[in-house]
């Protein structure tokens, strides 16, 4: 009996086993993040200790049943749980986690931060918001993202790069990979693994004086271990040109409203044009708008008279052409294509790749193709030794780079030039073998009198450019033990220039050419040890020191034809007719530092740094050429102490203070001598008439941060907001000196500034689930800086001058860049004074308004909806002023739609004044005082506003939605049977709408900068509106 109760008992046990071991079943797949898979991450059955780790590929297999969870873990991502259903495979997407604590962000020198144990100021921006809509511009692609950064002054329609203002100062200073890159072409957006501005000179106090307006720190990606990878991620996008001022389309071409008439001379025309007598003919040698209405009148256009050609003594309409200027511009395309290669193993890692862009411009003739190679490599020589190199290759080929300012092309069109324009007819500016234009001089003499064709400017006027240029380093990094390590490096950037310029035959101007050569390098050996140890369970101790030694210096050569050239259509300084000017400029600098710091953490809760760098430079007076730099940051982690709740997640306070010096510029402590036009065979040598003075220093900073970060509603609100003030003394001043001393001037160590700031920046994240999330992140940002001083004696310096005596100052007891020049003169009540013919009075000197902007800020979107990405950005500008040489010229022409239109007794404003026309100017009569008003001529009157500056000034106020895009990331299952590993489609926009600007048809945000601000618009090259499509596909 027993036995068979046995039997029964070991057949129900196996098939209770059969039946679970049925429910069981194996589940495979890969887990991955944004760049490509990961090793190492944590898989495991939610509720038991059942788990296993992917391999060096990211791939798991696991033993599960239906409707286990599967719980997958990483450091630095959010966990992702899966249910098993009936597929058995399962791939995996983690994303970062932005709202964790122990965030790991770069610092001075490369040095990784724990980012809750920094007492100043910086801000990191995640690389997928860089790279998203291709801007191959990476201060553009900055702009409205950080907190006190001001993307300024490069127009869309060119090659230039913009600028970055940071707390109202300009920074040229970018590190890539730890080496110094002076700009910011050179740095390819799509290589970037993360990105840090450090704001405060306590921030950037151990790179010493030339890091005093802050820096850009980039770290470049890397190869990870157990992955290969070949990424190739391509744009293809269209530029238009979409804003241009308001044109008047009434009035044609002609400095009056009447037309010339032809009269037939048989003493000077041939006889057969005895037909054309009586013809009306356009006042071609015009190049304003002031001539008859535009009403279809048949006339003589400017072609006509051009023999030989199919439109010779042809009458056509005197029509407006509303569209002549948009018709210059071509449809701009650019092809950004990169191609990367990645691979990691034990003990190594090498990734490389190649970024070809070519652009070609909306101005015709105009395009530019740049190539880049770039390599990242890392090996372990020992357990403890590791080698490193990471090389960077440009090759940048330019033409016709398009001008900026008064007197370019596409300018011209802005105040040069006649709204009758056919542009198809201008267009073909070769006839017969001959160039024409235009503007010629009259049916006889059909030479151009002011203005070529714009097109050949374009097609004829060339210039072309090159650039090379290397940077990368070299290095090994030794660990000693758990506690101590150290690298030593040797960088290197180098580039150089070639461009030339030619004036071509045939044209208005003598032709001419021009060439130049050039190159700049940086050496530096750089090294540095690190010691970290837990002095006790409660504290922790961190410490640095190094050295670095750098040689900078560079060299160009200029030459230039003078008198015409010799040779027929042959550019060379060969050619010249007379014998060609040459000028050729050298460099060199050296300095060498030292540097220190050391971190104390208490508790994880309170943090102390101070770091020190002494540096010994060239520039500085060489008997006593030592600097000092100094800072101290502290960070007290309060919530610490405050009960857990469903409000405070998170919160900081920290302040830090730094002091240091700005090292002089080049040869401004040595006397120097221009060279001048040799005396027979000897040569000759000038004072600059400036005096050197010897003692000279750049002066010194002292720089004070207060602020505090905050983690509310269980991380759904990150708030950062800090108040810095700093202190610029002993600023270099000029003043004047005696002639009698031989020169005219010296600068002395006398200046004074202060400076203070908020910025503020809330990141809002209102939804978060695995399906669907919801990030606002928006800053704003203000500035103050007063003129405190600038020497015995001065109270005001002139920084920049431009048309007619319109000024960019600094005075004493006011805030620095203050704007003066001509004003209307006004009564105590505010009201023009005239004079007895309705002419605005004016005073000159008189204060206008200060370019500084009254706060500045950013707002970016981003909605994630499965495998959908929206985003736009949004930035914006309040305040400051602004000066437009392309609205005062294009009323003075009459181009502008403000020049046209009814006056106050309903009549037309270009009609005569008699007639009932005129521009109804009010006031006070400058004799008596009693109120006054007169019609004025319109062309007078826009006339007598040339350079009456405070009626050109114009608010620089602007809201500018500059990128949206869409992209979508094919599912994983989709692509199984392809080679791909991931798939990613998407279509953006940059540039996309100017919300707000007060100036008509002006960007001001892409006006270009003088003295670090953008304070007068010379002529501004159009903006323009990108859109593409783009396709990044990881094998």
């Amino acid at each position: 009996m027993k036995t068979k109760l046995k039997g029964i008992l070991t057949l129900l046990l196996a098939l209770v086993v059969q039946v679970s071991f049925a429910q069981e079943k194996t589940v495979s797949g890969t887990v991955s993040d944004s760049s490509g898979n990961l090793p190492g991450v944590s898989v495991l059955i939610k509720g038991t200790k059942t788990g296993t780790e992917t391999d060096f590929n990211g791939k798991y297999t696991i033993k599960a049943k239906v409707g286990d969870i599967l719980s997958f873990s990483y450091v630095g991502y959010k966990t992702s749980d899966k249910k098993v259903g009936a597929s058995n495979t399962i791939d995996v997407v983690l994303v970062e986690d932005a709202g964790l604590l122990d965030e790991i962000v770069i610092t001075s020198l490369g040095i990784k931060r724990d980012k809750k144990a920094l007492g100043f100021s910086q801000q990191s921006v995640k690389p997928e918001n860089l790279v998203r809509t291709r801007e191959t511009d990476l201060n553009n692609a900055l702009a409205g993202r950080v907190s006190g950064v001001q993307a300024v002054g490069a127009p869309s329609a060119g090659f230039g790069n913009s600028g970055i203002r940071l707390r109202g100062q300009s920074i040229s200073l970018y590190i890539v990979d730890n080496v110094k890159v002076n700009s910011i072409s050179d740095i390819n957006t799509d290589d970037i693994a993360d990105l840090t501005v450090l704001k405060g000179a306590a921030a950037t106090a151990l790179y010493g004086p030339e890091a005093f307006s802050g820096i850009i720190i980039i770290t470049t990606k890397s190869a990870k271990q157990g992955q290969s990878t070949i990424t190739l991620n391509h744009s293809t996008a269209m530029e238009n040109v979409y804003l241009l001022p308001d044109y008047q389309n009434e009035y044609g071409g002609g400095y009056s409203q009447e037309f010339n008439t032809f009269n037939f001379n048989p003493a000077q025309h041939p006889a057969s044009w005895a037909a054309f007598d009586g013809q009306s003919m356009v006042e071609y040698y015009a190049d304003e708008s002031w001539g008859p209405k535009m009403n279809g009148q048949m006339v003589r256009h400017w072609d006509s008279w051009i023999q030989g050609d199919p439109e010779f003594g042809k009458l056509r309409p005197f029509s407006p052409n509303p569209n002549n200027v948009k018709n210059f511009f071509d449809t701009g395309v650019v092809n950004n294509t990169t191609v990367d290669f990645t691979k990691g193993g034990e003990g190594y890692n090498i990734k490389g790749g190649i970024v070809n862009i070519d652009r070609t411009s909306v101005m015709p003739n105009s395009f530019r193709r740049q190539v880049q190679a770039y390599t990242n490599i890392r090996f372990n020589i020992t357990d403890k030794l590791e080698a490193y190199a990471n090389i960077n290759y440009q090759d940048r080929r330019t033409r016709n780079f398009p001008d900026n300012g008064y007197g370019n092309v596409a300018s011209n069109f802005n105040q040069w030039w006649q709204r009758q324009l056919d542009m198809d007819r201008v267009r073909n500016y070769n006839r017969n073998g001959s160039f024409v234009s235009w503007n010629i001089n009259g049916p006889t003499d059909t030479r151009p009198l002011y203005w070529d064709s714009p097109f050949f400017e374009t097609n004829e006027n060339l210039n072309f450019q090159t650039k090379n240029a290397t940077y990368g380093r070299m290095g090994l990094n030794y660990t000693v033990n758990d506690n101590l390590n150290g690298y030593i490096e040797l960088r290197k950037t180098y580039s150089s220039y070639t461009s030339n310029d030619r004036t071509a035959f045939g044209g208005l101007n003598l032709p001419s050419y021009s060439e130049s050569d050039s190159f700049d390098y940086r050496d530096e050996v750089f090294g540095i040890m690190n010691y970290s140890k837990d002095l006790s369970e409660d504290l922790d101790f961190n410490a640095s020191a190094g050295f670095e030694l750098i040689t900078l210096g560079g060299e160009t050569l200029n030459g230039s034809t003078v008198g015409g050239l010799t040779t027929l259509n042959f550019y060379s300084l060969s050619t010249s007719v007379d014998r060609p000017t040459v000028t050729n400029s050298q460099y060199k600098q050296k300095s060498q530092g030292v540097f220190s710091k050391v971190s104390f953490g208490y508790k994880d809760m309170l943090f102390v740094d101070g770091s020190a760098r002494f540096d010994w430079g060239s520039t500085a007076n060489p008997n006593d050429n030592r600097v000092e730099t100094y800072g101290g940051s502290v960070s007290f982690i309060f919530s610490k102490l405050i009960p857990q709740n469903d409000i405070i997640s998170f919160g900081k306070l920290r302040a830090s203070a730094a002091s240091g010096p700005f090292l002089p510029a080049r040869y401004v402590l040595s006397p120097t001598f221009d060279i001048g036009t040799p005396y027979g065979s000897s040569g000759t040598l000038s004072s600059q008439g400036t005096f050197a003075n010897p003692q000279l220093s750049g002066g010194q900073r002292q720089d004070f941060e207060f602020g505090t970060e905050l983690k509310l509603f269980n991380n759904k609100v990150d708030l950062d907001v800090t108040y810095f003030s700093r202190k610029d003394k002993n600023l270099p001043s000029r003043v004047s000196l005696d002639g009698s001393t031989g020169f005219t001037q010296t600068f002395l160590n006398s200046g004074q500034q202060t400076s203070s700031g908020i910025e503020i920046g809330v990141n809002f994240s209102p939804i978060k689930s695995e399906d669907f999330e919801w990030n606002v992140y928006s800053n704003f940002s203000t500035l103050k800086r007063k003129v405190d001083a600038i020497a015995d004696g001065v109270d005001v310096n002139v920084l920049s001058e431009s048309w007619r005596g319109i000024q960019l100052q600094e005075r004493v007891g006011e805030e620095w860049g203050a704007i003066y020049g001509r004003a209307f003169r006004r009564d105590a009540d505010g009201n023009m004074i005239l004079s007895s013919t309705g002419n605005p009075l004016y005073d000159t000197n008189q204060y206008l308004g200060n370019v500084l902007p009254d706060f500045t800020g950013g707002l970016s979107n981003n909605i994630r909806y499965k495998n959908f990405n929206l985003g736009f950005d949004i930035d914006f500008q309040s305040g400051g002023k602004v000066f437009s040489v392309t609205r005062m010229f294009n009323n003075y022409s009459g181009l502008g739609i403000e020049t046209v239109g009814l006056n106050n007794l309903g009549n037309p404003v270009r009609d005569a004044v008699a007639d009932g026309g005129g521009v109804l100017i009010e006031g006070v009569d400058a004799t008596t005082g009693l109120p006054a008003s007169y019609n004025v001529e319109a062309q007078t009157y826009w006339g007598r506003l040339f350079a009456l500056h405070e009626r050109w000034l114009y608010d620089a106020s602007y809201v500018k939605l500059r990128t949206v895009r869409l992209d979508y990331d094919l599912p994983a299952k989709l692509l199984e049977k392809t080679p791909f590993k991931k798939l990613n489609l998407g279509v953006f926009a940059n540039n996309v709408w100017l919300i707000h600007s007060a100036i008509p048809g002006l960007d001001p945000s892409e006006i270009e900068t003088a003295n670090g601000v953008n304070w007068t618009e010379g002529g501004q090259l159009p903006n323009v509106r990108t859109i593409g499509i783009n396709v990044r596909m990881t094998f």
